[in-house]
């Protein structure tokens, strides 16, 4: 169920988080990732998130599993340098690649965020997303996902993937990817940035592709068996891309050994 918006700014407070920079040269990328919260921070700002919502994709379907997880990457593995000059096409093309890919750091010259990035270079990275698209689903029949679990499920099975979720979010410290199935065989996709646990179930603070300019506040109770999305349709989450978060992870610490 998501939280009304008299409620969502005090339970936002309950995070006791601040809006923090982007890391600006190699020496504070690794020593701002040794607070486990840096990275999550940076979501509280919108200079540091996508500068357009999903969009295009296959029929026009949106791109909502790929901006997802291309915005969790830049959280993770850019660096701003801002005095440098501004990268030509062809270089901010790589640089997109290589941002999708996580396999290193990507330093990002002419710019002193990642909104400013993806805004001047906004057709380039949708370029890449609906290729990823393409290739996830064509080659790897990750479309697939779309079609398994349901959109309303048991109050236990749905208690059981929140403890699941919370314990990647709060125990694992990472920024969590979810698959959200809603009815037919569509599903959408969240980041979900903090969770709170409280009398009776969860608070989530989330990061949505279809409204990239912050965070947004969900609550789960037991004995739930859906969410609400913006009173449009029931869903229910499913985490999943885990390995995509260890590989970020290692790739932080090839980084910084």
């Amino acid at each position: 169920m998501k939280v009304t918006l008299l409620a969502l700014a005090v339970l936002a407070c309950s995070f006791q988080a601040l809006a923090r920079g982007p890391s600006t040269s190699e020496a504070s990328f690794c020593a701002d990732r040794k607070d486990v919260n840096f990275v999550k921070d940076l979501t509280l700002s919108s200079s540091n998130l996508m500068a357009f919502r999903n969009q295009g994709g296959i029929g026009n379907g949106g791109v909502c599993w790929w901006h997802s997880r291309f915005q969790r990457n830049a959280l993770y593995l850019t660096i701003y340098k801002p005095s440098i000059a501004k990268p030509t096409q062809d270089e901010a093309r790589i640089l997109i690649k290589q941002i999708r890919e996580a396999k290193n750091v990507v330093i990002i010259p002419g710019y002193k965020n990642f909104r400013d990035f993806s805004a001047d270079n906004a057709d380039l990275i949708l370029r890449e997303l609906e290729k990823w698209q393409k290739g996830d689903g064509i080659i790897r029949f990750a479309w697939v996902k779309g079609l398994e679990g349901a959109s309303t499920v048991e109050a236990g099975q749905l208690k059981s993937t929140m403890d699941e979720i919370y314990n990647e979010v709060e125990v694992n410290k990472n920024i969590a990817y979810n698959k959200l199935q809603i009815p037919g065989i569509d599903a959408h996709a969240w980041l979900v940035v903090h969770m709170e646990k409280v009398n009776g179930g969860y608070n989530l603070e989330i990061l949505d592709s279809n409204f990239p300019t912050g965070t947004e506040i969900y609550r789960y109770r037991e004995g739930d068996q859906n969410f609400d999305y913006h009173r449009a349709f029931a869903f229910s989450p499913y985490l999943e891309k885990t390995n995509e978060m260890e590989k970020i992870n290692k790739t932080i610490q090839k980084q910084c050994e």
